[in-house]
């Protein structure tokens, strides 16, 4: 490119090791006078990203702002060789700034898949119109399955086909439901999902109705603890681990301050005494037979790769989603994966440490 976009220095030296070389070795770079470095590359991607997803809109703006002569077509050509370049770059970007970590060695041989799901207004609407339901591998970033639905479309896992044998899914309190988990089970996946308050009852081996809120309220701060407890599928006691981790004063506070935004008008401002009881804690439901301690370090991984999710939500645009040609869905979708992570990276730089405690 003829001259430098402003900004794009400081994004190109956060750049991973490799990345120039990768460009070629993966296909996305091919001798062009016009695109002649992975910084070019990169550019283009980045500015076709950010103009509103729209090849022509990228030709023109290429033009404006650089007086390159590239029109949609080549546009379009060069960003759907970038997909694997994109994907390469966002997860060892995601790795270099620690949004995802090595799998520990008690997770060999099982695949840990994260679900998430986005609403999507489009314009003029006064609510959401669409919902993106996402599962990703939590440490490689790779994409397990995308499903774009109405927004009336509940947050149930039974939107993911893709779940085998072999898969620990792990999901926040949307998914905490008995619905998800007899999904999961069925195909013969594992689950560690945030618990739903009330989401269903549990009891003991004998069939008694057990109340949570008596085994918890004997717990001590910063200490994980277990309960072999069960739920009824019809008449049948299923077993299910219950891990809980009560929250320091401060992050208690803090989900509290939580709750009186999101409840509805009726509560707006206050906090029932369910739910205050239930704001100390995180509460985590399982089929693996594992130590609490593990267990609620492997819901604590998703943490950062949820602070990520949370930043390509304010960046996803169901107008600006390209046609199902699935090498240009994969550089939309990485290429804003890869967005996300770099505006993570620049505004919360050193804001989380793998040394903490388990955070709400």
């Amino acid at each position: 490119m003829r001259k430098e976009i402003r900004g794009y220095e400081k994004i190109i030296g956060m750049m991973p090791e490799g990345w120039e070389e990768k460009a070629r070795e993966l296909g996305a770079l091919t001798r062009s006078r016009k695109i002649g470095t992975a910084a070019d590359l990169l550019k283009l991607n980045l500015l076709h990203l950010t103009s509103g997803g729209s090849f022509g809109g990228t030709s023109a703006m290429l033009k404006l702002s650089e007086g390159l002569d590239l029109n949609k077509n080549a546009v379009y050509e060069r960003v759907c060789k970038s997909a694997d370049w994109l994907e390469w770059l966002c997860v060892n970007f995601c790795r270099q700034s620690g949004i995802i970590t090595e799998k520990p060695q008690w997770l060999e041989g099982w695949r840990v898949r994260l679900a998430d799901a986005t609403d999507e207004a489009l314009k003029g609407s006064k609510g959401a119109d669409y919902r993106l339901h996402c599962m990703m591998d939590l440490f490689t970033l790779e994409e397990v399955e995308l499903n774009l639905t109405n927004a009336s479309h509940g947050e149930t896992m039974s939107n993911f086909k893709k779940i085998e044998n072999g898969d620990i899914v792990i999901g926040d309190r949307a998914y905490g439901t008995l619905t998800s988990i007899k999904h999961i089970l069925s195909v013969g996946g594992d689950f560690c999902l945030r618990l739903r308050t009330n989401a269903f009852n549990l009891y003991d081996e004998t069939g008694v109705k057990i109340g949570l809120e008596r085994l918890l309220e004997k717990m001590d701060e910063t200490t994980s603890v277990g309960f072999n407890l069960y739920y009824k599928d019809q008449s049948e006691l299923v077993p299910i681990f219950i891990c809980a981790y009560r929250k320091d004063k401060e992050k208690q506070e803090s989900s509290l301050r939580n709750v009186k935004k999101s409840n509805t008008k009726k509560m707006r401002g206050k906090v029932s005494e369910r739910q205050a009881f239930y704001s100390q804690f995180v509460i985590v439901a399982t089929s693996l037979c594992e130590a609490p301690e593990r267990i609620m370090e492997l819901y604590r991984m998703r943490w950062q790769v949820e602070l990520l999710f949370k930043r390509f939500k304010s960046l996803f645009n169901y107008d600006e989603v390209p046609s199902r040609k699935e090498s240009t869905v994969k550089a939309w979708f990485y290429g804003k994966l890869l967005l996300a992570a770099i505006c993570e990276a620049l505004v919360n730089e050193g804001r989380f440490s793998p040394e903490e405690p388990i955070l709400e």
